[in-house]
């Protein structure tokens, strides 16, 4: 069996460490988690670390210092080098802790079989895996999350060469050939308490105010974007972007015994039709100032297919999916095979 461990680096993840833990040990096994604890000071941090270095979860703790976060990337690469040198992996995963690891190929898959068989099939490739697809999760919208493509990497045993600390720039021994992988990130950024979003942001902008050079030039741009924009503002430019329903993510984390309501929020405002949808997904739309809710079927190897202009693409080509919903739909192109009508709800203007 392909042997694969995570790694993750986290400072007082009160909220998403317990729930990181248990998807990803679903899928792996406790014994093959490692975190690194970066000076966590919550007691309910430190218990769940406690806790589940007894179930077999690796908790380190030799790097706690705001320079050690700023210098994740080096810090991880180092211990992947150990694993290699102790033949301990096949793959390597380095993870944040609002990243979840998922199958997103024709359909949406949370499985843990399934999610495991893929690594199956990339262990005899010689290249840079890189997996740029992630689902960010809609504040205020439950069930709801917007697909983007942003390069993250995994490594296969013996192959890394260096990694940054967003882990947008994976660089392996096999720099001419790069693969990318039938993963795809649950991104579960945007906490449903937006005094939590921006706790953790000054967090990050406090580490990196030491003095040390930044590794890119634009760090910290995008986090004091949430001292300059309110709640209310912050999630209305998410509402007119379309995104996919996805009712299934919640459904797993209940699985694992995990409340999805503090993950996700308990947003009352949007549709959760209770739909059988084998493919994982549907793509929605909202129309009419939000009062309107329209849903269809997407099927993305028809759509590739049937499109060859977008299969083609250097950027859409990595996820048509993310071309449908940002210019496909309103072009008018078929989604699926059976080109089935739309499911449209329509909300009541009291709500």
């Amino acid at each position: 069996m392909t042997r694969v461990r995570c790694v993750m680096m986290q400072k007082n993840e009160a909220t998403l460490l317990e729930p990181w833990i248990l998807w990803h040990a679903a899928i792996f096994g406790f014994s093959n988690l490692t975190v690194i604890d970066n000076g966590s000071t919550d007691p309910v941090v430190l218990d769940i670390q406690t806790r589940y270095e007894g179930k077999g979860v690796h908790i380190v703790r030799d790097h706690a210092s705001p320079g050690d976060f700023l210098h994740k990337g080096d810090v991880i690469a180092g211990i992947i080098r150990q694993w290699d040198a102790d033949d301990a992996c096949d793959f390597a995963v380095p993870l944040d802790c609002d990243e979840f690891l998922t199958v997103f190929l024709d359909q949406l898959s949370l499985d843990p079989e399934v999610i495991r068989r893929q690594f199956d099939y990339l262990v005899q490739e010689n290249a840079t895996f890189i997996t740029d697809r992630l689902l960010l999760n809609v504040p205020e919208a439950p069930d709801y999350y917007l697909p983007q493509i942003v390069r993250r990497g995994l490594f296969r045993a013996q192959t890394i060469v260096s990694l940054d600390r967003g882990f947008h720039n994976p660089r392996s021994i096999y720099p001419e050939r790069h693969v990318r992988t039938p993963f795809a990130h649950l991104h579960l950024h945007n906490r449903p308490d937006y005094e939590e979003i921006r706790r953790f942001a000054r967090q990050k902008l406090d580490a990196s105010e030491t003095g040390e050079m930044l590794e890119h030039p634009q760090d910290g741009t995008h986090l004091r974007f949430y001292f300059e924009t309110g709640s209310e503002d912050f999630a209305a430019g998410y509402r007119p972007v379309p995104n996919i329903y996805a009712p299934v993510i919640a459904q797993r984390l209940r699985e694992l015994g995990i409340d999805p309501d503090i993950l996700l929020g308990t947003g009352d405002t949007i549709p959760h039709p209770p739909l059988n949808i084998p493919s994982g997904f549907l793509a929605h739309r909202a129309r009419e100032d939000g009062q309107q809710h329209e849903y269809r079927l997407f099927d993305p190897v028809f759509y590739a297919r049937n499109n060859p202009d977008v299969a083609q693409d250097t950027y859409y080509g990595i996820w048509p999916l993310v071309h449908y919903l940002t210019c496909g739909w309103d072009e008018g192109r078929q989604s699926d095979p059976g080109n089935v009508p739309p499911l449209v709800f329509q909300m009541d203007k009291a709500t």
